[in-house]
């Protein structure tokens, strides 16, 4: 076959597979990542002003924290402000529990929560927080629902765990700790901090990531910053990814080899025969 030819049939084939196909074969090639490679399913930058559209309020008291857009240190970000108020922001995704799930985002503390006593996480007195991020778990029933909360508290260290005081089924964990006066990121892998808090393997999938500064048990005041949130699949050599990759390229060939004149082409071509096409 000559140069010609072989260009015509090439060409003859990118677009049968675009036609077939459509868009939706070079998905693989398109999912989003972060710079880790990592697969991210939702990302808000908080880089337009509507944001916070996608975020739903959820109240705890009667006075809602303030959470504004703005700009920090050179980035985009959410400021949240709470006077003697709780609320939310949440926003609803599923992640499959079978798939290795990560959350991140940046985060800053601006002013804590002014105590009297000495500070904690076990009590229900003054259970306020400068900063907290919750990664929330499917159930059949809402009041069922398992949660993690990733907290910055003003003096416990990093690193510590407890069990909240209003539930068995939401498990804390310091990941900073006093004043930084800078920004800091968290990324977490949620299958191992759920089995190191839990005790057990995940077995529900996410549904839902949180974020909140209140301050209303201590009748006082709070502030920090959010920004840069994403969620999805961390990248595994073994699945993910790759998987989907491999996946992709799988069906690609199957569906090459249902079409006789491709059939015909890519067998003679492994043959070393020309082909008469």
């Amino acid at each position: 076959m000559n140069r010609l030819g072989r260009v015509l049939i090439i060409s003859l084939i990118i677009a049968v597979i675009v036609v077939a196909f459509g868009t939706s074969f070079f998905f693989w090639i398109k999912r989003p990542v972060t710079g880790k490679g990592h697969e991210v399913v939702r990302n808000f930058p908080f880089a337009s002003l509507k944001s916070l559209d996608e975020w739903d309020e959820r109240a705890l008291v009667r006075k809602e924290t303030k959470y504004v857009l703005t700009n920090n240190d050179g980035r985009k970000c959410v400021k949240a402000f709470s006077e003697d108020s709780a609320s939310a922001l949440y926003v609803k995704q599923r992640l499959s529990h079978e798939r290795p799930i990560f959350v991140s985002w940046d985060w800053k503390a601006e002013k804590f929560p002014l105590r009297r006593d000495e500070e904690t996480l076990e009590e229900k007195d003054e259970f306020d927080f400068v900063a907290q991020v919750y990664v929330i778990f499917d159930a059949r029933y809402f009041l069922n629902s398992k949660a993690i909360q990733y907290v910055w508290t003003e003096k416990l260290p990093a690193g510590t765990v407890a069990t909240s005081p209003y539930t068995k089924n939401v498990k804390m964990l310091v990941l900073e700790s006093g004043s930084a006066n800078e920004w800091k990121h968290a990324e977490r892998d949620i299958q191992k901090d759920y089995r190191d808090l839990f005790g057990e393997d995940l077995g529900k999938d996410v549904v839902a990531v949180s974020f909140m500064t209140d301050s209303d048990s201590t009748d006082s005041s709070a502030a920090a910053y959010y920004g840069n949130i994403s969620i999805g699949y961390l990248e595994t050599p073994e699945g993910g990814m790759e998987k989907d990759k491999k996946t992709g390229e799988n069906e690609l060939f199957s569906f090459i080899y249902k079409v006789p004149f491709l059939k015909k082409f890519l067998n003679a071509r492994e043959r070393g025969q020309p082909s008469d096409t």
